[in-house]
């Protein structure tokens, strides 16, 4: 992949330059692209379209997604960082582009940090460490004294090389000194097979693909990742309340345009969003899924992605772990 430049980004910088103030004061006059880097039916995606909905009927335009993925979601956010920053084209991104990718890919094509307009973020979620239903660990440090009997003897499938549910499962191992086989899957659902029928033993998934198997009684929670319990499994602990405390694996979508979005339009983008966030059909559509509305505006979403970018990387760069 195309490696970022400073010419690129002052190049973008400068066609910001063009926008006149009178096109960002009545930005926008016809629809809207916003890009979710991977296939429909993802967490990004799922996420993208509501709010999408939202700031559609806020703003007057169609707020229309477009699936475009590829490279662990590099290759949607590269078009979004290569486009004409106008206020047309924007980005549903999140952990994995903004800050998980430039720790396992040597080059990228573009830098989370300058490569974009953050306007907000949209929503967080957290993973859950599941088993099937008849798996003898009944908690995690059950799970956890068996990985100790057995290095590298069980077994733990995550969405894929580099996703969130990968590198949570790597951080808690690296913070538990334990060593589980990592078996990588292109998705969510067919791990999610193969954890049932026994053939993985535990996966680490969003909370909210694995709810329908949890409530079929096919799959158990052992822990989830994120800072608070999830109000979706309210009997299991959190990983920090497991024996780490202070261990958080959140996954997280934002809302991005590319570096140079004029002020005006960034401006009225996040105060769409925070409106549509506090929507109560909205809020209690992202509930029903286990996600929690975004709190961080412009400002604090940008110094978040690059805070993103130092944890990850540490965690990447510690454990050895690259994608080509």
């Amino acid at each position: 992949m195309e490696k970022i430049t400073r010419r690129a980004v002052l190049g973008s910088l400068a066609a910001a330059s063009l926008a006149t103030p009178l096109r960002a004061a009545t930005w926008p006059e016809r629809a809207v692209t916003v890009i979710v880097p991977f296939p429909p039916g993802g967490s990004n995606d799922v996420v993208g379209r509501l709010v999408a909905q939202a700031l559609g009927r806020s703003l007057g335009q169609p707020f229309v997604i477009e699936n475009r993925p590829g490279a662990n979601g590099n290759i949607g956010a590269a078009s979004v960082a290569r486009a004409a920053p106008d206020g047309y084209t924007l980005l549903v991104s999140g952990n994995g582009q903004n800050a998980m990718n430039h720790g396992l890919y040597r080059s990228m094509p573009y830098d989370s940090r300058i490569s974009f307009s953050h306007v907000a973020q949209l929503a967080s979620v957290p993973n859950a460490l599941v088993v099937a239903a008849d798996f003898p660990a009944r908690t995690l440090p059950d799970l956890l004294a068996m990985a100790r009997e057995k290095p590298g003897g069980i077994s733990f499938a995550s969405p894929g090389s580099g996703s969130s549910g990968h590198l949570a499962m790597a951080m808690l191992m690296r913070a538990a000194g334990v060593e589980l086989m990592h078996i990588p899957y292109r998705g969510a659902a067919p791990a999610i097979t193969d954890v049932i029928a026994g053939q993985v033993a535990v996966a680490m998934l969003n909370v909210d693909v694995a709810l329908p198997h949890v409530r079929a009684g096919k799959l158990r929670v052992l822990a989830t990742t994120g800072a608070e319990t999830s109000p979706l499994y309210p009997e299991a602990p959190t990983v920090a309340a497991s024996g780490f405390p202070g261990f958080s694996a959140e996954g997280w979508m934002g809302l991005s345009g590319p570096a140079g979005l004029p002020a005006p339009i960034a401006a009225r983008l996040e105060a769409a969003v925070a409106e549509a966030l506090r929507d109560p059909t909205l809020v209690e559509r992202f509930s029903a899924s286990g996600y929690a509305p975004g709190r961080r505006g412009a400002t604090d979403y940008a110094a978040f992605v690059g805070a993103e970018i130092d944890k990850w990387g540490k965690v990447t760069k510690e454990l050895g772990i690259l994608l080509e």
